[in-house]
């Protein structure tokens, strides 16, 4: 079976959290170590989830082929881009980088306006889905503390469900 990647802000760790504990097809729950992969690995875990934590380098190449469903997850965050074009520059290549292992690309990032407009387009050739979440309100998509939308509970649903349509809408397509 196939292996799904996300790369999301870290301000997104509880929903991407939330969605990953939901879903019992997960046969191996990868991280991507990194100084943002902390919280998210302690979460999964009070989740009961044990996630395999390893170095980018150190990824298996023959996951989208093994058996099973396989999900990645690589977090960061954004406020250590220089600006718009930088954080673009960066997430195109771990679109490219990940794209080589994965049958899918979940992107989770609230703070990308129409940076990622024609993301869909740059990688139509790519032998990989990508699914891009977005939102008509990007005012109501996360916050700059770090607390993800557990404070408004209202948001907080309504984001998830959205998040769980396009995680769900990728692992379907992937797996048929």
């Amino acid at each position: 079976m196939p292996l799904m990647s996300i790369i999301g802000c870290t301000e997104f760790e509880k929903e991407i959290v939330e969605l990953l504990a939901e879903d019992k097809m997960i046969d191996h729950l990868l991280v991507v170590n990194g100084s943002k992969s902390l919280g998210l690995i302690s979460s999964l875990k009070k989740m009961g989830l044990v996630p395999d934590v390893l170095s980018p380098e150190r990824i298996p190449s023959g996951l989208k082929k093994s058996k099973g469903f396989n999900v990645l997850v690589t977090l960061q965050d954004v406020n250590v881009y220089q600006s718009p074009k930088h954080m673009k520059r960066e997430i195109y290549e771990k679109i490219k980088f990940y794209g080589l292992v994965s049958n899918g690309i979940l992107i989770i990032h609230s703070s990308c306006g129409s940076m990622f407009d024609n993301a869909l387009l740059d990688f139509s050739n790519s032998r990989f889905l990508l699914e891009l979440l977005s939102s008509e309100n990007e005012d109501n998509i996360g916050d700059k503390t770090g607390e993800g939308f557990s404070d408004n509970k209202d948001i907080h649903t309504e984001i998830i469900e959205q998040y769980r349509s396009s995680y769900n809408k990728l692992k379907e397509q992937i797996l048929s």
